[in-house]
Protein backbone atom coordinates (compact mmCIF):
# COMPACT_ATOMS: atom_id res chain seq x y z
CA UNK A 1 0.00 0.00 0.00
CA UNK A 2 1.42 3.24 -0.84
CA UNK A 3 1.10 5.87 1.86
CA UNK A 4 -0.53 9.37 1.02
CA UNK A 5 1.32 12.17 2.39
CA UNK A 6 -1.19 14.01 4.89
CA UNK A 7 -2.83 17.08 3.79
CA UNK A 8 -3.73 20.47 5.99
CA UNK A 9 -6.89 22.83 5.36
CA UNK A 10 -5.41 26.36 5.38
CA UNK A 11 -8.30 28.98 5.84
CA UNK A 12 -7.52 32.16 3.15
CA UNK A 13 -9.50 35.04 2.11
CA UNK A 14 -9.42 36.75 -0.67
CA UNK A 15 -6.65 39.48 0.05
CA UNK A 16 -4.30 36.67 1.20
CA UNK A 17 -4.82 34.37 -1.77
CA UNK A 18 -6.16 35.77 -4.77
CA UNK A 19 -3.22 34.58 -6.86
CA UNK A 20 -2.81 31.34 -5.19
CA UNK A 21 -6.53 30.56 -6.18
CA UNK A 22 -6.27 31.62 -9.87
CA UNK A 23 -3.35 29.79 -10.07
CA UNK A 24 -4.67 26.79 -8.64
CA UNK A 25 -8.11 26.84 -10.57
CA UNK A 26 -5.74 27.55 -13.84
CA UNK A 27 -4.22 23.99 -13.14
CA UNK A 28 -7.37 22.77 -13.20
CA UNK A 29 -8.71 24.32 -15.66
CA UNK A 30 -10.05 21.16 -17.30
CA UNK A 31 -13.36 21.40 -14.53
CA UNK A 32 -13.66 24.99 -14.71
CA UNK A 33 -14.19 24.97 -18.55
CA UNK A 34 -16.60 22.27 -18.06
CA UNK A 35 -18.49 24.28 -15.29
CA UNK A 36 -18.25 27.86 -17.16
CA UNK A 37 -17.11 26.82 -20.82
CA UNK A 38 -14.10 29.28 -20.51
CA UNK A 39 -10.59 29.14 -18.91
CA UNK A 40 -10.38 30.43 -14.78
CA UNK A 41 -10.12 34.26 -15.10
CA UNK A 42 -10.23 36.97 -12.42
CA UNK A 43 -14.14 37.03 -12.22
CA UNK A 44 -14.37 33.28 -12.06
CA UNK A 45 -11.75 33.64 -8.84
CA UNK A 46 -13.70 36.72 -7.07
CA UNK A 47 -17.22 34.61 -7.44
CA UNK A 48 -15.21 31.52 -5.69
CA UNK A 49 -14.91 34.04 -2.67
CA UNK A 50 -17.64 36.10 -2.77
CA UNK A 51 -20.73 34.54 -4.29
CA UNK A 52 -23.28 33.60 -2.08
CA UNK A 53 -26.38 31.13 -2.00
CA UNK A 54 -29.63 32.74 -1.61
CA UNK A 55 -30.64 34.55 1.53
CA UNK A 56 -27.04 33.98 3.09
CA UNK A 57 -24.56 36.71 3.10
CA UNK A 58 -20.73 36.66 2.75
CA UNK A 59 -20.12 35.93 6.48
CA UNK A 60 -21.50 32.33 5.73
CA UNK A 61 -18.78 31.44 3.57
CA UNK A 62 -15.03 29.76 4.46
CA UNK A 63 -12.74 29.70 2.17
CA UNK A 64 -9.89 26.85 2.09
CA UNK A 65 -6.44 26.26 0.21
CA UNK A 66 -5.58 22.12 0.69
CA UNK A 67 -2.57 21.92 1.23
CA UNK A 68 0.45 19.52 0.75
CA UNK A 69 3.57 20.95 2.39
CA UNK A 70 4.04 24.36 0.76
CA UNK A 71 2.13 23.31 -1.77
CA UNK A 72 -1.21 24.39 -2.75
CA UNK A 73 -3.37 21.04 -4.08
CA UNK A 74 -7.05 22.09 -4.11
CA UNK A 75 -9.56 24.66 -2.87
CA UNK A 76 -12.36 24.18 -1.11
CA UNK A 77 -15.65 26.76 -0.29
CA UNK A 78 -17.75 25.83 2.29
CA UNK A 79 -21.47 27.87 2.74
CA UNK A 80 -22.45 27.43 6.65
CA UNK A 81 -26.16 26.98 6.58
CA UNK A 82 -27.60 26.47 3.37
CA UNK A 83 -30.57 24.62 2.67
CA UNK A 84 -30.86 24.21 6.62
CA UNK A 85 -28.84 25.67 9.90
CA UNK A 86 -27.55 22.31 10.21
CA UNK A 87 -25.82 22.27 7.04
CA UNK A 88 -22.19 22.81 5.62
CA UNK A 89 -22.78 23.57 1.51
CA UNK A 90 -19.62 22.69 -0.04
CA UNK A 91 -20.08 25.21 -2.76
CA UNK A 92 -16.48 24.49 -4.91
CA UNK A 93 -13.79 21.55 -3.75
CA UNK A 94 -11.35 21.69 -6.92
CA UNK A 95 -8.79 19.77 -6.71
CA UNK A 96 -4.91 19.97 -9.01
CA UNK A 97 -5.40 17.45 -11.98
CA UNK A 98 -2.07 16.61 -10.32
CA UNK A 99 -3.15 15.37 -7.11
CA UNK A 100 -6.47 13.54 -8.68
CA UNK A 101 -7.25 9.95 -7.76
CA UNK A 102 -3.63 9.69 -5.10
CA UNK A 103 -6.21 10.19 -1.85
CA UNK A 104 -5.87 13.48 -1.34
CA UNK A 105 -9.68 14.08 -2.23
CA UNK A 106 -10.70 12.17 0.52
CA UNK A 107 -8.00 13.35 2.97
CA UNK A 108 -9.51 16.65 2.38
CA UNK A 109 -13.58 15.50 2.69
CA UNK A 110 -12.55 13.67 5.87
CA UNK A 111 -11.27 17.03 7.13
CA UNK A 112 -14.04 19.09 6.30
CA UNK A 113 -16.24 16.16 7.99
CA UNK A 114 -14.32 16.04 11.09
CA UNK A 115 -14.17 20.05 11.51
CA UNK A 116 -18.36 19.69 10.31
CA UNK A 117 -18.87 17.67 13.17
CA UNK A 118 -17.40 18.91 15.89
CA UNK A 119 -18.83 22.47 15.32
CA UNK A 120 -22.04 20.59 15.31
CA UNK A 121 -23.38 20.87 12.15
CA UNK A 122 -25.24 17.45 10.92
CA UNK A 123 -25.20 17.29 7.10
CA UNK A 124 -22.61 18.13 4.37
CA UNK A 125 -24.29 18.99 1.04
CA UNK A 126 -23.25 19.44 -2.47
CA UNK A 127 -24.35 19.88 -6.74
CA UNK A 128 -22.42 18.10 -8.71
CA UNK A 129 -22.29 18.39 -12.46
CA UNK A 130 -24.30 15.49 -14.12
CA UNK A 131 -21.45 15.92 -16.68
CA UNK A 132 -18.87 15.39 -14.31
CA UNK A 133 -18.72 11.40 -14.16
CA UNK A 134 -15.53 11.43 -12.27
CA UNK A 135 -16.96 13.78 -9.21
CA UNK A 136 -20.06 11.51 -9.36
CA UNK A 137 -18.02 8.36 -8.48
CA UNK A 138 -16.30 9.98 -6.16
CA UNK A 139 -18.95 11.37 -4.20
CA UNK A 140 -20.58 8.03 -4.36
CA UNK A 141 -17.80 6.19 -3.20
CA UNK A 142 -17.29 8.63 0.20
CA UNK A 143 -21.06 7.80 0.91
CA UNK A 144 -22.78 10.71 -0.63
CA UNK A 145 -26.48 9.91 -1.28
CA UNK A 146 -28.86 11.32 -3.89
CA UNK A 147 -31.09 14.19 -2.25
CA UNK A 148 -32.94 15.69 -5.38
CA UNK A 149 -32.21 16.88 -8.75
CA UNK A 150 -31.57 20.22 -9.58
CA UNK A 151 -32.22 20.46 -13.85
CA UNK A 152 -31.08 23.05 -15.35
CA UNK A 153 -33.36 26.32 -16.26
CA UNK A 154 -33.69 28.78 -19.18
CA UNK A 155 -31.92 31.52 -16.48
CA UNK A 156 -29.10 28.77 -15.70
CA UNK A 157 -25.97 28.32 -17.42
CA UNK A 158 -27.24 24.98 -18.98
CA UNK A 159 -25.88 22.52 -16.44
CA UNK A 160 -28.26 19.46 -14.47
CA UNK A 161 -26.75 19.25 -10.99
CA UNK A 162 -27.46 16.20 -8.88
CA UNK A 163 -27.94 17.71 -5.09
CA UNK A 164 -25.88 14.95 -2.71
CA UNK A 165 -26.14 14.42 0.49
CA UNK A 166 -24.01 13.73 4.01
CA UNK A 167 -25.61 12.68 7.25
CA UNK A 168 -23.09 13.50 10.11
CA UNK A 169 -23.54 12.15 13.43
CA UNK A 170 -21.06 13.97 16.28
CA UNK A 171 -18.42 11.56 15.44
CA UNK A 172 -18.00 13.07 11.91
CA UNK A 173 -19.11 9.86 10.51
CA UNK A 174 -22.07 9.05 9.02
CA UNK A 175 -24.79 7.35 10.51
CA UNK A 176 -25.58 3.90 10.31
CA UNK A 177 -28.65 4.47 9.32
CA UNK A 178 -27.77 6.36 6.35
CA UNK A 179 -25.55 3.57 4.93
Amino acid sequence: MVQVPEIQLKKVSAADAFEDVLDLATRARDYVILEVGHAPDTEYIRQFFEETPPGLSRDCLSHFCVMLGEEIAGIICIADGYELPGDWWLGLVLLDPAYRGRGYGKQALDLIKEVAAAEGKTALKLAVLDANIRAKMFWAREGFDLHRLAPATPDSDGHDRLVLRYTLNTRGEQHETDR
